[in-house]
């Protein structure tokens, strides 16, 4: 079974790929899914772990040694068992001797309550590990199975793809070059938290001091901009729960929510105690995540609307019409 890229929702926003298996009984019933077990259950969880990002593969039959990480163990050890509240975490080794993919079996009530149980405890031990050794460690794919379903999910970010480029000539405003260059960064960051820190210093720069340079520029010049008014785009892989900010002043969602809610957390501290942020918290991870994808829609409607008023005004000038 291929999966095509854009089945799995906008670059940057995490998902869920559920395979459920259908069984047809004695009877000769219509194909039907087994019924999910009530209460707590069996789960079997295993992610593979790489060196760096990379490019996505959804291959959720992935083997013991598929993986690969800077961390290295001797011919002898065929792996590494770690204990925690969760279960017993269980590191196994590729052909180079490096540790590859880890994988537990829980007890949980749902899919996603046995993923977060693992996530918890696997990253909390793999960021010791990179304070250890002073190397990056990525977990590219976690796949949860369901032995008394066969039901198996697949839990990921969505990645990059490619797109084409046009062909025509391209303008560049010299005063956007600090802008594009946060955005390449946002970019190239795997971390929902740089994300977040680089596309709010863009729309901080647009909202503030750029956009008002430019009417001072604009008034000296003799030149009239037409108003911008920016909202909240919609866009369908838009979390539900960041919904209710659609259409809103990207002004007001930009003090009002990632400022006030978002500008502490993101050097790491929380709002109330000013305690350090635990970045690997499965839960706070994933509301960067989805903030990072709502930072993203807000940024590039600011960046597009000031490039019109720099191209309106450049073509204003007597000079340059």
């Amino acid at each position: 079974m291929s999966i095509s890229l854009d089945q799995l929702g906008a670059p940057g926003v995490h998902g869920i790929i559920e395979i459920v298996p259908l069984f047809t009984d004695e009877h000769g019933k219509a194909p039907e899914p087994k019924q999910c077990p009530k209460g707590v259950h069996e789960f079997k969880v295993k992610a593979r772990l790489a060196k760096s990002p990379g490019q996505l593969t959804l291959k959720g039959d992935f083997g013991l040694g598929d993986g690969e990480s800077y961390l290295t163990v001797s011919n002898e050890v065929a792996r590494l068992e770690v204990g925690g509240f969760g279960g017993l975490l269980k590191f196994h080794r590729n052909s180079l001797g490096e540790l590859s993919t880890v994988n537990a079996d829980l007890l949980a009530e749902s899919s996603q309550e046995a993923h977060n149980l693992f996530v918890t405890q696997l990253t909390a031990f793999l960021d010791r590990l990179s304070y250890l050794a002073s190397i990056p460690l990525f977990v590219d794919l976690v796949v949860v199975a369901e032995p008394a379903t066969d039901r198996q999910s697949m839990y990921f970010v969505s990645p990059p793809r490619s797109s084409q480029i046009n062909a025509g000539g391209e303008t560049l405003h010299v005063e956007m070059a600090p802008v594009y260059a946060l955005y390449r960064e946002a970019q190239n960051s795997v971390s929902p938290y740089y994300r977040v820190l680089c596309l709010f210093k863009i729309m901080e720069g647009l909202l503030l001091s750029l956009r008002s340079e430019m009417r001072k520029r604009a008034r000296s010049a003799g030149v009239e901009l037409n108003k911008v008014k920016s909202f909240v785009p919609d866009h369908p892989d838009l979390p539900s729960g960041l919904k209710g900010y659609v259409g809103k002043p990207i002004k007001d969602v930009f003090d009002n929510f990632l400022q006030k809610e978002f500008r502490d957390a993101m050097a790491h501290f929380n709002l109330k105690g000013r305690h350090p942020l635990n970045v690997s918290a499965h839960d706070t991870w994933r509301r960067f995540v989805d903030v990072a994808f709502l930072s993203d829609l807000c940024a590039r409607v600011l960046i597009a609307q000031h490039e019109q008023l720099l191209t309106s005004f450049d073509g204003s000038l007597p000079g340059l019409r």
